[in-house]
């Protein structure tokens, strides 16, 4: 397993695509910096820290997918998951190992949003947080890298179980994708810009499970749920790929 574990690390460390996405992280952030403060310029005012370091959950759910894609599609493309098992690799550590890199992945690109985020914050803005303290940034941020690892699992579990074709990216492109858009439909429908909310009964309690459960919602707006309730939804999605990637990928015929 620690063998397992150690190759696919090393792997991930040196796989193009991860270099993509940081490369891509670094130009949305100073893009996005960088237009915001020639609009407050304009308008009078000066962009906030807190705008710069809530700007990459906008994004977070398509780069996390998009690079569990990139990394994991491959491993079929090149035949590593069948060396692996012929080698003598047990499917369950094969499949787990897929996991921990796809969260050492997640862990990688939040880390370098956040330290971008930081710097950006220092050298671009006056006032600093606003409507934040600094032990509230630090749940922010703990709460995106739990939710970014949680989609990174359940991202790799649909390439694991697709066998890696080409067919896996157009389901992993498009969960990404429908979630992304589903979420900000409930989360205008639950907080109205005007008026009250006007949901009620079944619908109105599946909204709200969805709201507090489903690391997805997680990115579209600022946390407003403890963060053990953020904690539940992420380790919740985590098991049920484990569980569910394990028992499919068991069975299913690696060509």
């Amino acid at each position: 397993m620690f063998k397992l574990l150690y190759a696919d690390t090393r792997k991930l460390i040196f796989h193009a695509g991860l270099r993509e996405l940081v490369a891509a992280i670094t130009v949305y952030l100073v893009g996005y910096t960088a237009m915001m403060k020639i609009v407050s310029h304009f308008m009078g005012g000066d962009i906030s820290a807190d705008d710069i370091h809530t700007c990459f959950a906008s994004i977070a759910t398509l780069l996390v997918s998009a690079s569990t894609l990139m990394c994991t599609a491959g491993e079929y493309s090149d035949g590593c998951i069948r060396n692996k098992l012929i080698s003598g690799a047990v499917r369950t550590e094969v499949f787990l190992s897929a996991e921990i890199t796809a969260a050492i992945q997640a862990i990688i690109l939040c880390a370098v949003a956040f330290t971008e985020s930081v710097v950006l914050s220092l050298l671009c803005t006056k006032g600093g947080l606003i409507s934040m303290t600094l032990s509230e940034l630090a749940d922010y941020w703990l709460i995106i890298t739990m939710a970014c690892i949680s989609i990174a699992v359940f991202s790799t579990m649909l390439v694991m179980i697709l066998g890696g074709k080409k067919i896996s990216y157009v389901v992993g492109i498009a969960v990404a994708v429908g979630l992304n858009i589903f979420s900000l439909e409930i989360i205008d429908k639950l907080y109205p810009s005007q008026g009250k909310c006007t949901l009620s009964g079944m619908k109105l309690m599946l909204y709200i499970f969805y709201d507090r459960y489903v690391p997805y919602a997680y990115l579209s707006m600022r946390p407003h749920y403890g963060t053990l309730t953020y904690l539940g939804g992420s380790l919740g999605l985590v098991i049920i790929s484990l569980i569910a990637g394990i028992l499919i990928f068991n069975k299913k015929e690696i060509q």
